[in-house]
């Protein structure tokens, strides 16, 4: 009895083991209300193995776990049945969360995954709770996660994931995962003839060919993004059944993207056919715009036709529809082949777009400009309104939603509702300007930042209900006496009514600024346009004029309305080597769209006109360091509304400088070589102006590289380009050079070039030396040439301890005599301990020496 429970054991055991039945699967979420989500959970198995699981555990990632029963099994033939599992789960708090379920019995035989009978299948979801982001439904994968196809006939998948929430997808292949949620170990994609790829934006999975029949596993990762931010993510693992058969692949007669206005009907012609004859194709469609609550799409699924099949594809939009991302649409095509079926997809992407706001309608009213218009979804979050100076032409084209940044269009306001359809704009209470054209569009945007197409363009010019200045010119240029010439268009809109005689007009002035203006003058006939402004300081300064215009000026004058402020045209000048750089500004109300430049002649005494430019800055080359040039600008301008006389011509100060030599010549480049006893330095310049430019240079030498540059020496001869240091102390060290010009301008330095101890000869010692007086090695000595020696200590020892004999002369010259006695030390060996003290870049090393010395007579 205990020998038969004991195999039976064994037998459950084994069974358990290696049992095989997981190919597919994927977890989705829905958002149930508050942080209570449902969990689906679909696998697809091997429907005749013993490891049928009726429950299984899901991990939800807040650190709990729960076991959840089967809800349904859909038998699919071919041995495959799909398992679907339905839980819930309430989270504790915001945060990421990775909802898991791993199965030991992943099937076997999988040809990408090594051992895959003794590999989990694990799939995964993440769920991200925000309190800066609403809830999140992840998307629904309606196209099954396991599927056939033929060798070397093109295998096409699409995961047919519908967003609800209108949420951005993109896909990715990844590793098919195993124990714990990590990459299985030796994965690799299948094999292709060609390429195995996804289309990141469709998810339509493309590989060409399968070459080898049997079972592939691939995982596919797709991410949820809203507002650039990714909100989610669920991972697919598919498995792909490849077999030898004799069928292609069907054709779908091409699609292409579209847009559709919301509130038209969107009607297509969806084709299919087969190469092989007297098979049946058959067409079906998966997209979110089939569950829409209102107004959903239709298509006639399931149409089957031989050879081939058409049908259309129709949907009446509304403005519910509209939203950012477009709405994915999967086309599939299945043909009746034996003994597999090939499909192939395509995704059509479909985007609905707002109707433009209808009836724009501008109207000045002193400074400002009222905007109305009509909506034309009651679903929009609000409206953007755009103004440019003048007309752009802009028309949108199909698809083109927005205002384009190419059309110079800014952006002035929103409203925050589809009911706010008026604006005022005032230019953010600074007043718009009289005689320029405001152009504007208005465009509907949305709750995920859909918008709308931009409305037809507006234009508008505000009524002349005040005077307009039209010239500040500088007509002389002086530090007491300067003088500035203004003249304006006097109102011609007046409401005498509102406004009643007889009128005022002020005129003020400041210098570089509109704050703090003070009155010049006051001028009681509207026909006075033109005034001199006598004795000013034109040379140092710009000046800023408005009017003020007054009504009832006989009794109590009261202010009806200011002119937009407008300025002279200043000139500054920065001197450089030979050439002037002018650069000036302006402050006005009109437009300028060309200056004039003016050096004065002195062979003629009059002004030149030396260049035209639209740029506020100019560049005069070709000229004399030390002489002086005087120059001034014409800017030539207009006024949008053609009542002001054309073109306006206004005159800046005249400015004169001297071009100075302010330019350093070009960095020498600097190379060095040195035999450790001298160094040669050598030097090279381009063979141009900055070298013609070069009077010295100065040589710098550092003894240490982190120390001080010192100079080392002047070259006053521009052609020489080397020089030599003979018998330094040290050829340690770094140098530089730098070139200077005759009014010393300084170039960069160079590159430092460096010497170490490492690049000369060692000090280095004999190990034996014969005092004989026979004048060959008579004296112990250093090995020559040795360099970089500052000093040297050395003690030689007899073989009892005894000290025969020390110095600090690097060159020792020890005589083999004893420093006491005199006499000559006997044959045999001595010992010696020598301190160095050794030039180095980082500055003296010091470096012991010991060994031994041998006196042979």
């Amino acid at each position: 009895m205990k020998h038969v429970y004991l195999w039976i054991c064994i037998m459950l055991f084994f069974t358990n083991v290696h049992a095989t039945h997981e190919r597919a699967g994927e977890i989705t979420y829905k958002h149930l209300g508050g942080l209570r989500y449902e969990m689906t959970l679909i696998t697809y198995t091997y429907s005749l193995s013993p490891a049928d699981r009726n429950e299984l555990e899901v991990y939800w990632g807040d650190g709990s776990s729960d076991i959840i029963k089967r809800l349904s099994i859909v038998k699919m033939g071919n041995d495959i049945q799909k398992n679907t599992y339905v839980g819930t789960h309430t989270y504790p708090a915001s945060g990421t969360y990775t909802i898991s379920m791993e199965d030991p019995n992943r099937n076997q035989g999988i040809l990408n995954v090594p051992n895959s009978v003794e590999v989990p299948f694990y799939i995964e979801s993440e769920l991200i709770i925000s309190p800066f982001l609403s809830f999140n439904n992840s998307p629904i994968l309606e196209n099954p996660p396991i599927d056939m196809g033929c060798v070397h006939q093109p295998f096409y998948h699409n995961p047919g994931a519908v967003d609800l929430d209108g949420d951005s997808l993109s896909y990715k292949l990844i590793k098919c995962k195993g124990l714990n949620g990590q990459d299985i170990p030796g994965y690799s994609l299948p094999q292709a003839s060609n390429s195995i790829s996804i289309d990141s934006i469709t998810g339509d999975f493309y590989w060409d060919t399968p070459f080898m029949q049997g079972e592939y596993n691939i995982a596919i990762l797709i991410e949820e993004y809203r507002h650039g931010v990714k909100i989610g993510s669920v991972i697919r693992d598919m498995q792909i059944i490849i077999m030898a058969c004799n069928n292609h692949v069907p054709e779908i007669i091409s699609l292409d993207d579209t847009c559709i206005n919301a509130g038209d009907t969107l009607v297509f012609k969806v084709s299919a056919r087969d190469p092989d004859a007297n098979q049946v194709v058959t067409l079906t469609a998966i997209g979110s715009v089939f569950q829409l609550t209102e107004s959903p799409a239709y298509f006639n699924q399931g149409i089957s036709g031989r050879d081939s099949v058409s049908t259309y594809f129709y949907w009446p939009t509304q403005c519910a529809h509209v939203r950012k991302q477009p709405y994915p649409v999967v086309i599939k095509a299945k043909d009746n082949g034996a003994p597999v079926s090939l499909v192939n997809m395509k995704t059509i992407q479909i985007t609905v777009v707002a109707p433009a706001p209808q009836h724009l309608i501008a109207t000045p009213f002193e400074k400002t400009v009222f905007l109305s218009w009509d909506s034309t979804c009651n679903n929009a979050a609000g409206y953007r309104i755009y103004r440019r100076e003048g007309p752009s032409g802009f028309v949108p084209q199909h698809c083109e939603t927005g205002v384009p940044p190419e059309t110079q269009y800014k952006l002035i306001g929103e409203t925050k509702s589809y009911q706010a359809t008026s604006f005022v704009d005032d230019n953010d209470g600074k007043g718009l300007k009289h005689g320029i054209q405001y152009c504007y569009m208005i465009v509907g945007y949305y709750k995920d930042n859909a918008e709308s197409y931009a409305s037809e363009e507006v234009c508008v010019l505000l009524k002349n209900y005040v005077p307009v200045i039209t010239r500040v010119s500088i007509i002389e240029t002086d530090t007491l006496k300067g003088k500035v010439e203004l003249k304006w268009h006097p109102p011609v809109d007046i409401d005498s009514i509102q406004y009643p005689g007889p009128y005022l007009l002020r005129l003020y002035r400041e210098i570089s600024s509109i704050q703090h203006m003070t009155l010049i003058h006051s001028m009681p006939q509207l026909s006075d346009t033109l005034f001199t402004d006598s004795l000013l300081n034109t040379s140092e300064h710009d000046f800023y004029y408005q009017l003020e215009f007054y009504h009832s000026a006989d009794t109590n004058p009261r202010l009806i309305d200011a002119s937009d402020p407008a300025s002279s045209v200043y000139l500054r000048l920065s001197p450089s080597d030979e050439c002037m750089y002018l650069q000036w500004q302006e402050d006005v109300p009109w437009k300028n769209i060309q200056y004039i430049v003016y050096r004065h002649n002195p062979l003629t005494n009059v002004f030149d006109s030396i260049a035209t430019t639209s740029e506020q800055t100019y560049v005069d080359i070709g000229l004399i360091n030390g002489k002086f040039y005087c120059y001034y600008i014409e800017a030539i301008g207009y006024y949008d509304d053609t009542i002001f006389e054309r073109p306006l011509r206004n005159l800046s100060q005249i400015a004169c400088e001297k071009p100075v030599d302010n330019k350093p010549p070009c960095t020498p480049l600097l190379s060095a070589e040195t035999d450790c006893i001298d160094v040669d330095l050598y030097w090279s310049m381009p063979y141009d102006s900055c070298y013609q430019d070069v009077s010295t240079y100065v040589i710098y030498y550092n003894k240490q590289k982190n120390g001080d540059f010192v100079v080392l020496d002047t070259i006053n001869d521009p052609l020489v380009l080397t020089y030599k240091w003979i018998k330094p102390l040290s050829v340690v060290g770094c140098y530089v050079i730098r070139a200077l010009d005759s009014v010393h301008n300084a170039s960069n330095f160079s590159q430092s070039v460096c010497f170490d101890i490492d690049q000369c000869n060692p000090y280095r010692l004999p190990n034996i030396f014969s005092p004989n007086n026979d004048g060959y090695n008579d004296l112990f000595t250093p090995f020559h040439p040795y360099d970089l020696v500052e000093s040297a200590h050395i003690r030689i020892y007899n073989r009892w301890g005894n000290l025969v004999f020390q110095t600090e002369d690097p060159e020792i010259r020890w005589n083999g005599k004893d420093r006491i006695t005199g006499k000559d030390c006997a044959d045999g060996v001595y010992y010696y301990v020598c301190d160095l003290r050794e030039y180095t870049l980082a500055g003296i090393r010091i470096r012991s020496l010991k060994g031994s010395v041998t006196i042979v007579r």
